[in-house]
């Protein structure tokens, strides 16, 4: 006999007679092993010579089909905008993840290129980011001791050795980043992110942001404070270093902040001139560099980058083993390659579906990690994919992944010609790109929306937000990937339930409070359960059950 509750037979208690459910599992899993091994032997046996060479270079599918007289000018545009705004912006993020300003060139030169070969994102602007950065450097400066002392990465005096142990932890991070990104595109465990929500990762993105550049004010009012995780510390630290105050460092930076806050503003409100905030970062860097020259302010007080190595980047395989502190480093990069595929993956999707193609969710994932893996070859740090860049490439007009190539290109060329050039650049300029770069990562407006649209989504994004404010960037992760998955639990565990009745003249059943005049079948209670049943919502269904049919025996 089944188990019976109140009258109500329950299928999923034992002794029904049923087949058991573990047995209709294993018939679906063999059936699914079946249909996916004869459909890949049969693609296998069909493949021909180009098939397989594009397997393992997809960049051949795109190259057999580009419309040379469509696409390559839009493309060399394209490439050519972006490869400007990269070579400030990677500089400044380089300093933020505590290593030298050439470490971000590296990193905008040569993965970039590898991806452009492999990715299947026409659009995507890889390179070095701001979140990651930071996590990078916050992550790193705590395995490091000493390195909290180091103020000018490129230029660290007594700190040499110290700093030379952090930036060969720092390649080891992206060695390990590289290897679990490829591990995941590989065995298709791309699906994991589809457990953060939306609003968890806007919350957390804008808290990050806020940290971000509240950690680069300390450049702009030009004097010497540690680094701290959290806002209510930077703050802590900003008052009492006040006295350490420049004017001049401070003049500098917030002219180039407005000048940049104004470019973007005119791009905005001027369609003909989008191309404006583009060009704001090396722009200001152009303009800050004539100005150090012509008033020699480097010897006035104003703190330039001092020194970048020119040529391309040397081999850095030897620096991947030994890795100590595994535990931690292995912590950091698992939490890295979570933000950047999460970046980079919904700004891919996000692009592919305004241009109208497909992404390949794998062929995408396991491209990005080859191209950290030839950055961690090279001395170049993490990369994954930028907001503002892909947002830049595609109102640019890109058409395929060559306008990514050729960014490469120009960023090798600054790396073979330019580098004594950029050598002047002031630190207050650098922050004041940061700063406006990642202003347009700071969603209030989503904040907002979700507020009057879903209350618990926009407690999520004010739990993500605030904590990533106060208890610092890698806990505030933590805690909105926690809050993630409670949510997942609850919403399975306590899934939605409808009476349903029957539509006027129809054999439609609907729900009775969505559908006032769907009518209930005398004698019969029918309910829709809004989720599969399992262990853990199996309880509270039978109650649930028990529930209604007592309110309909009323």
């Amino acid at each position: 006999m089944a188990t019976k509750k109140e009258g109500i037979l329950f299928p999923w208690h034992h002794g029904t007679g049923a087949q058991p459910s573990y047995v209709e599992e294993l018939d679906g899993l063999k059936n699914w092993v079946e249909k996916t091994r004869d459909s890949g032997s049969k693609a296998f046996r069909e493949f021909t010579p180009f098939d397989w060479a594009a397997l393992f270079l997809p960049c051949l599918r795109w190259l057999r089909t580009y419309r040379v007289k469509e696409w390559l000018l839009w493309d060399l545009l394209a490439g050519i905008s972006v490869g400007f705004m990269i070579i400030p912006q990677s500089m400044s993020y380089a300093n933020i993840a505590g290593v030298p300003s050439v470490y971000g060139l590296y990193g905008a030169f040569l993965p970039l290129a590898v991806y452009a070969l492999l990715g299947s994102s026409k659009q995507l602007g890889v390179g070095p980011v701001a979140v990651t950065s930071l996590l990078i450097g916050n992550g790193i400066r705590a395995m490091v001791p000493g390195s909290e002392n180091i103020d000018n990465p490129n230029n660290p005096g007594e700190f040499a050795g110290v700093q030379d142990i952090y930036n060969h932890k720092v390649i080891q991070v992206a060695f390990l980043v590289a290897c679990m990104y490829t591990g995941v595109g590989a065995l298709r465990l791309g699906f994991i992110v589809r457990f953060l929500s939306h609003s968890v990762i806007t919350g957390f993105t804008s808290g990050a942001a806020v940290i971000i550049g509240m950690s680069q004010v300390r450049y702009i009012l030009g004097y010497k404070v540690p680094r701290m995780d959290s806002l209510h510390e930077i703050i802590k630290v900003l008052i009492a270093g006040r006295a350490g105050f420049k004017w001049k460092e401070c003049v500098m930076g917030l002219a180039m902040l407005g000048f940049l806050i104004g470019l973007k503003v005119i791009s905005k409100r001027v369609k003909k001139l989008h191309w404006l905030a583009a060009l704001g970062p090396i722009m200001a860097c152009a303009i800050s560099i004539i100005a150090v020259v012509a008033g020699k302010l480097d010897r006035r007080g104003i703190k330039v980058v001092e020194k970048i190595p020119q040529g391309l980047p040397s081999p850095t395989i030897g620096w991947w083993a030994p890795v100590n502190n595994l535990g931690p480093m292995l912590g950091l990069s698992a939490v890295v390659m979570l933000v950047d595929l999460l970046e980079s993956t919904s700004i891919a999707r996000a692009l592919a579906r305004k241009n109208g193609y497909e992404l390949s969710y794998n062929q995408e994932i396991v491209g990005l990690g080859i191209a950290n893996f030839a950055g961690a070859m090279f001395n170049s740090y993490t990369t994954t994919g930028s907001f503002s860049r892909s947002a830049v490439n595609n109102s640019s007009g890109a058409k395929t992944q060559l306008a990514g190539f050729i960014t490469s290109m120009v960023v090798m060329f600054v790396l073979l010609f330019l580098t004594k050039v950029f050598e002047l650049l002031p630190y207050n300029t650098m922050a004041a790109i940061i700063i406006a770069g990642v202003m347009g990562l700071v969603e209030f407006d989503t904040a907002i929306y979700l507020m009057k649209t879903h209350l618990r989504d926009f407690a999520v994004w004010l739990v993500a937000f605030l904590a990533t404010l106060f208890l610092g960037i890698e806990l505030g992760l933590a805690a909105a990937i926690g809050l993630a998955l409670l949510i997942v639990i609850f919403e399975s565990a306590f899934p939605h339930t409808a009476v349903l009745g029957l539509v006027d003249r129809t054999t439609v059943y609907r729900n009775v409070e969505q559908y006032p005049g769907a009518e209930m079948v005398p004698g019969v209670l029918v309910v829709r359960l809004d989720a599969p049943v399992y262990f853990a919502n199996v309880q509270w269904m039978e109650d649930k059950l028990v529930a209604y049919e007592a309110e309909a025996l009323r």
